[in-house]
Parts: C-alpha cells; sequence; structure tokens
C-alpha cells in the first residue's frame, strides 16, 4: 500500500489543497495514474502547472511524478490495455482539452 498525495494551487482559494488516496498498485504509475482518477473526481485540477503526484510506500519510500509524466506514460502504446480496463481515457482526454487552451 502507498499513500498518493496530490499537490496543486487552486485558484483564488489562498492555500494549496492536497487531498490523497491510499491504494496498492503494480507500479508508482499505476498507482498515480489510479489516485489521479481519484482527484479530478474530487475536483482537483490536473491540468495546473507544476501539479504533481507526492508518493509514499508504507515503508517511508518517497517519489514524486509531474502529472505530465503519469500521462505521458499512460499515452503509450504498451498502457492501452490498464487504460481501457481502468476507464482512464477520460483523464487523458481532460488534460489535452485543457492544456490546449493554455
Amino acid at each position: 500500500m502507498a499513500e498518493y498525495l496530490f499537490h496543486w494551487w487552486r485558484s483564488g482559494a489562498g492555500h494549496s489543497v492536497r487531498p490523497s488516496v491510499t491504494l496498492e498498485a503494480q507500479s508508482h504509475l499505476h498507482g498515480a495514474a489510479l489516485a489521479l482518477r481519484q482527484f479530478v473526481d474530487l475536483g482537483c485540477d490536473i491540468t495546473v502547472p507544476l501539479a504533481h503526484v507526492d508518493i509514499t510506500e508504507s515503508n517511508g519510500v518517497k517519489q514524486t511524478l509531474l502529472v505530465e509524466e503519469v500521462l505521458d506514460w499512460l499515452n503509450e502504446p504498451k498502457q492501452a490495455e490498464f487504460l481501457h480496463r481502468e476507464s482512464l481515457a477520460g483523464l487523458l482526454r481532460s488534460y489535452a482539452h485543457h492544456s490546449g487552451e493554455r
């Protein structure tokens, strides 16, 4: 099990919002993708520049992944089955739509 903590800055809110989820996944990238889906459901804006996921393993080991890194990984052809199985295509569409407006 690992904890996935999302970091972003909510416009106009004046504070950083840091929702977290704990889950078990095949890898940090798999877990971060699944966590991002939950963060989007909570209303987090994954398109904010430098938005990232801090991962803390149960043994205390930490890692940080930028949202862009996770989505680039999801875009790889070898992740198509995982993307489909976990219904994560919406993350890619949402990010592409918003980043194209910038």
